[in-house]
């Protein structure tokens, strides 16, 4: 006898051809209405393929000392937008991978959601294709590092419209400078005033919206690219020329670090640096 892992997902969940509800059998969901059947693996409900071209992501640990700047302001960011909800308030976490967030929100009613069957997900799911969740049922949505990897985020949102309760939220975070990861479904880059518009035409009010800025970061991220590719196919002289030369940067970089600017939030629509490592913004349904 298979069994949900998640006791929240019979309250939420609906057949997404006929809207019917759902019931648990012996080795699927059943619906109700229709008789489709859902699959169930490692007691997630598969409501879609995942994609054949994806590249599972790793456990990792994370935590004080082990994380970017970036997922470091990542963690203040969505541990203060969830100091602010309820109790009880019902939260999805779209992407949720390997469940990299949860330890930000598990005291609270929760589900899982990723297009690949992790051992953490609850449900299986490609939201720009179906949506099986009831309407107006969740309180809170989370798309943390998510967004960049969607075709159409348009379609996302728009779908998350329907299942958010009056005033629902999304919290989003997504990186702008960042090297293209998690290959091949990474699609895209969105400033912040593509973000602003991507809200207004999927019927949401921008609540919140703020830049990371790292400046010594860039030069970080462009560093690494070097130290992967840049003394490809060199001869011995200037490999080791290369070496030398890239050390003598890290060092300086590590001064900069001491000496110069520090990473910092800003409002994008006011501040002149132009490259954000990333976005950070909340979204309340219309």
């Amino acid at each position: 006898m298979m069994s949900l892992k998640n006791n929240h997902l019979l309250d939420v969940l609906v057949c997404p051809e006929c809207h019917a509800a759902l019931q648990l059998t012996p080795t699927t969901l059943l619906c109700m209405g229709c008789g489709k059947r859902y699959d169930l693996a490692q007691n997630a409900v598969l409501f879609t393929t995942p994609p054949s071209d994806i590249n599972p992501s790793e456990l990792r640990e994370r935590g004080e000392g082990r994380d970017t700047p970036w997922r470091h302001a990542n963690s203040v960011f969505l541990r203060n937008q969830i100091e602010q909800l309820s109790s009880d308030a019902l939260l999805l976490d779209v992407g949720a991978g390997r469940g990299d967030f949860l330890p930000f929100y598990e005291h609270l009613p929760h589900v899982l959601l990723d297009v690949y069957p992790y051992p953490e997900v609850d449900v299986v799911c490609d939201l720009t294709k179906l949506n099986p969740f009831h309407e107006n049922s969740l309180d809170v949505v989370l798309l943390m590092n998510v967004l960049e990897h969607v075709v159409s985020p348009l379609d996302l949102l728009r779908s998350m419209h329907a299942m958010l309760k009056p005033h629902g939220r999304i919290i989003i975070a997504i990186p702008f400078y960042l090297k293209i990861h998690q290959a091949p479904l990474d699609f895209q880059r969105l400033t912040h005033f593509a973000l602003r518009d991507l809200a207004q035409h999927a019927g949401y009010s921008l609540l919140h919206l703020e830049g990371f800025y790292d400046p010594c970061g860039v030069i970080e991220e462009s560093l690494r690219y070097y130290r992967f590719w840049g003394r490809a196919g060199q001869g011995w002289l200037a490999r080791k020329f290369g070496a030398i030369a890239l050390a003598l940067m890290q060092v300086n970089l590590k001064l900069l670090r001491t000496l110069s600017v520090h990473p910092f939030i800003g409002d994008p629509f006011k501040v002149t640096y132009p490259a954000p490592m990333g976005y950070h913004l909340v979204l309340e349904k219309n």
